[in-house]
């Protein structure tokens, strides 16, 4: 029996998906139950099976959504589908888990939402995100001080970030 359940929960390209399933590894080898919702492109399916955790595919699939180069006036509904699609994969896949790690902007709204209506945890305190807000988020993240300080932190980073993150995780953040 597993003494800790964990999701872990993303949507994008292999630079959203990597971190997460040598997160997904070292949970597992920790003595955790992982599962990761993430996009349901073949190569993610494989890279996870590959270190023991099973796809819980979310949305359309990475790769024919970008490839498909949507006009600019369809992204508020495209991300809008996308949200929708984490808010109907979250909470089932997060049932009977103490964890739920959600990265990127939509994962994270979505999880968050999900957290607090199963009750294990809260992730975050405001109202349900917006186009607006969505916006603003991305504004923050693109902007040339963000960029400054991702290059500044990038010389910082930790080859050990996984074994990290997995500890905190399962040691409840101490």
């Amino acid at each position: 029996m597993y003494e800790v359940r964990v999701l872990l929960s993303t949507y994008g390209s292999r630079g959203d998906v990597e971190p997460l399933a040598g997160l997904a590894a070292r949970l597992r080898e920790l003595g955790a139950e992982v599962r990761v919702c993430a996009p349901p492109d073949e190569v993610f399916a494989q890279r996870l099976a590959a270190v023991g955790v099973p796809l819980v595919p979310v949305g359309p699939s990475a790769r024919a959504l970008t490839n498909a180069a949507p006009p600019p006036s369809s992204l508020p509904r495209r991300a809008a589908e996308l949200i929708a699609g984490q808010l109907d994969a979250v909470p089932p896949a997060a049932e009977g888990c103490d964890v739920l790690v959600a990265t990127g902007v939509l994962p994270a709204a979505a999880g968050a939402l999900s957290v607090a209506e199963l009750g294990i945890g809260v992730a975050h305190d405001g109202p349900t995100p917006t186009f607006a807000s969505l916006s603003a988020a991305l504004r923050t993240a693109l902007a040339p001080e963000t960029r400054a300080r991702a290059t500044a932190v990038a010389g910082r980073v930790r080859a050990d970030g996984a074994s990290v993150a997995a500890r905190l995780l399962l040691d409840g953040g101490s």
